[in-house]
């Protein structure tokens, strides 16, 4: 099938349930531990390439030969919006998984121990590359906004939205486990280990 003819809200939609589908097995089988590396790595590049499809699909759909804009837009959404929701489902199944094994996450005096997980490996990619997929995705909306207009101020405020996109990926994983800690703390299982107490002196 033709790029050209993927021009129905119905393949969005179908691409879309199928992100969810994928996404949501891969949470599942995280959670319960049932998730090697290689199924991981399947389960990325199907959310990958279904979201990439889904990229092309909402640009052509929403693409407008006097308005250019609106198919960036779309493909921008189309691309970032199902890796960054996938992002998002899966921090919901790690907090259920470290409620269930909280000896996965250990604050050691100042330092956060953090057992190696499929899910947070998930996690870290999806958000990474759909905030730079929405970062470089707005870089162009905006090249497509202001055409062949000149000037320094035009080319600085096209790369404000990727100068943003990495400012959010430095930080997300900060916050989540901020949130995480949260979590564990407010359920009491928050495991905590005390050097002063290890040491024999």
């Amino acid at each position: 099938m033709a790029i050209e003819t993927w021009d129905s809200p119905y393949i969005v939609i179908w691409l879309c349930l199928g992100v969810l589908v994928t996404v949501l097995t891969f949470g599942t089988r995280g959670y319960s531990d049932k998730l090697n590396g290689l199924g991981a790595i399947g389960y990325s590049m199907v959310i990958g390439a279904l979201a990439i499809l889904d990229g092309a699909a909402l640009g052509q759909t929403m693409y407008d030969k006097t308005e250019k804009v609106w198919g960036s837009l779309g493909t921008m959404l189309g691309l970032s919006g199902p890796l960054i929701v996938s992002g998002l489902i899966l921090i919901v199944f790690y907090r259920n998984r470290v409620v269930k094994h909280p000896d996965e996450v250990t604050v050691k005096g100042e330092n956060l121990e953090i057992n190696e997980s499929y899910l947070l490996g998930g996690i870290t990619s999806f958000m990474t590359y759909g905030l730079l997929a929405a970062g470089i995705g707005s870089i162009n909306i905006v090249m497509d906004i202001v055409e062949d207009k000149e000037g320094a101020i035009y080319g600085l405020a096209g790369l404000v939205p990727l100068v943003v996109a990495i400012w959010l990926i430095a930080k997300y994983s900060k916050w989540m486990f901020k949130y995480i800690i949260w979590v564990l703390r407010r359920k009491g299982l928050l495991q905590v280990v005390n050097d002063k107490e290890e040491d024999p002196k």
